[in-house]
């Protein structure tokens, strides 16, 4: 087992690591503290169009400076943004009408012609963009008058409003793109909080606060330095000399490692989010083709010790809708996760007795050192699995062999991932249709039944008859183990305390970590 005094020397040597980060500091630019607001961040921006773009890194830049029609709250409840109110007219016909006044960082008006062309763009099968089958069976968009729109659905379907809140589904200036004096491609022109200053590739951006927002969600402070800065220790070098305000990471290590710092705060955000296992129940050479061994598979894992240890403690077991969602209650009385776990290990190990004839069983796990907290995981999961007679060897592939074996040639047994689990439960369960999603048709078994269940949850509001069938799914989704949710996958906030005043959300759906950042204030202002 990966023992805590192995994860303590590994903080240890990161650590160590910080004395040497802060002489790289030397190199970032001395903001002025009284005006700007500044956030280092881990990775650069990798595509400028939001329709297209699936990465939630880019994600973070497109929130700044692009709107959708609605956002989420802190409970990932449905919120105006883009739209100033809706009405739902029937169970297929949607209205929004804009917020007044609002403009693209160009100076022009945004209009319904805009949030049109927009939503038809991504519904367009030329664009291929994969967030279309996300936004459902919408069959018509219509401007009403220059400030109403009109969506209508050809059935009903219950997350629309959720999808629409992801930046896939951005308001652009489509006047402009279409007249070719804007490319989606290449630049940012949104009607967002944020307008882009000054970009310095894999440095630096500089925004600044939109004249044209409205006065009330206006960015507070009119700067917003972004420094990419990919070591976690320069990151964490940079919270420590006040060089940032705030930083965001993704490694569990994080809240020990900033303990010890003066003046900064750690916060912990629940996403909907989490580490998944891939299960080939399909490959001819994998020993999990056996329906029992995928059983003794799920009954030995210890997801508490993969949160304990793994995750350092930032993470808790969660199942196949996400725990940040209340609807995840029909997933809490799974077999995999109740009871007493020497009583599931028993059941294991008399699994395994039956498919190795006496002897464990050998299988193989992927656990790609390209996310750091993948081989982790996977010695945790080995231990575990240990405790019922099936010897795991671990794999530390390259992404490039990983993602291969894993989701097109099917030559692998099980493999660690992880999952995006957006703003409304249904939307994540599309991925236990192989059909639909197409990326784990090589290992995932087609169920009619269960797809039958999938698409008949999307229709349905939510409300008793809603969470029944949850149940019912997340029922056949544990007896299956074809994709098996380990535990969620935080993100983790280091705010300098004695320089800025920032709310972090509780949950978060669509990687917009730092939601409310318009809000933000420096102390003393």
């Amino acid at each position: 087992m990966l023992k805590h005094s192995t994860r303590s020397g590994w903080i240890a040597r990161l650590g160590a690591l910080l004395l040497g980060a802060v002489a790289s500091l030397s190199a970032l630019p001395a903001w002025a503290a009284d005006n700007a607001i500044t956030w280092g961040k881990p990775s650069e921006i990798l595509g400028y169009d939001p329709h297209v773009e699936t990465n939630g890194v880019s994600w973070q830049f497109l929130f700044l400076t692009y709107e959708t029609l609605v956002t989420t709250g802190q409970n990932l409840d449905v919120q105006p943004q883009l739209a100033a109110s809706w009405t739902q007219d029937s169970p297929t016909s949607y209205t929004f009408t804009l917020r007044e006044g609002a403009k693209f960082s160009n100076g022009r008006a945004v209009t319904a012609d805009d949030v049109v062309g927009s939503i038809q763009r991504v519904i367009d099968p030329a664009l291929a963009s994969v967030w279309a089958a996300q936004l459902g069976p919408i069959k018509d968009v219509v401007a009403l008058d220059a400030h109403t729109v009109r969506i209508d659905l050809a059935e009903p379907y219950a997350p629309l409003l959720a999808a629409l809140a992801n930046i896939q589904a951005a308001i652009l200036p489509i006047a402009e793109l279409k007249a070719g004096t804007f490319d989606p491609s290449k630049t940012l022109l949104g009607s967002g909080p944020y307008i882009v200053e000054a970009h310095n590739q894999d440095q630096s951006w500089t925004f600044a606060a939109n004249p044209d927002y409205p006065e009330a969600l206006r960015p507070k402070v009119p700067t917003l330095n972004v420094e990419i800065i990919p070591d976690d220790s320069a990151r964490i070098a940079a919270l420590r000399d006040g060089r940032v305000d705030i930083a965001t990471f993704e490694s569990p290590d994080v809240p020990a490692l900033l303990a010890g710092i003066p003046n900064v705060e750690t916060v912990v955000q629940a996403t909907t989010n989490y580490y998944r296992l891939d299960v080939n129940a399909l490959g001819e050479n994998s020993p999990f083709k056996d329906a029992r061994l995928r059983e003794a598979l799920t009954l030995a894992l210890d997801r508490d010790a993969i949160g304990d240890i793994a995750l350092a403690g930032t993470s808790q077991a969660d199942y196949p809708l996400p725990r940040a969602f209340p609807q995840s209650d029909a997933c809490a009385a799974l077999p995999s996760y109740v009871g007493d776990r020497a009583t599931r290990l028993e059941k294991a190990k008399a699994l395994v007795a039956e498919v190795g004839n006496g002897a464990p069983v050998k299988v193989q796990l992927i656990a790609s050192p390209s996310v750091a907290t993948f081989p982790l995981i996977a010695q945790v999961i080995q231990s575990s699995l240990a405790d019922a007679n099936i010897e795991v060897e671990i794999l530390q592939l390259p992404a490039a062999d990983w993602l291969e074996r894993s989701f097109t040639t099917g030559d692998f047994d099980f493999a660690v991932s992880w999952f995006t689990g957006y703003a409304d439960p249904s939307l994540v369960l599309g991925w236990w249709n192989p059909d639909f999603a197409q990326w784990n048709k090589v290992f995932l078994p087609a169920d009619a039944d269960l797809s039958a269940q999938i698409s008949l949850a999307k229709q349905t509001a939510d409300g008793p008859e809603r969470q029944a069938l949850f149940t019912s799914i997340c029922e056949t989704i544990d007896a299956q183990a074809g994709i098996i949710s380990l535990v969620g996958k935080p993100d983790i906030v280091g705010i300098r305390t004695d320089q800025i005043n920032a709310t972090i959300q509780p949950a978060e759906g669509y990687f917009q970590t730092l939601k409310n950042l318009p809000s933000f204030t420096r102390t003393g202002n």
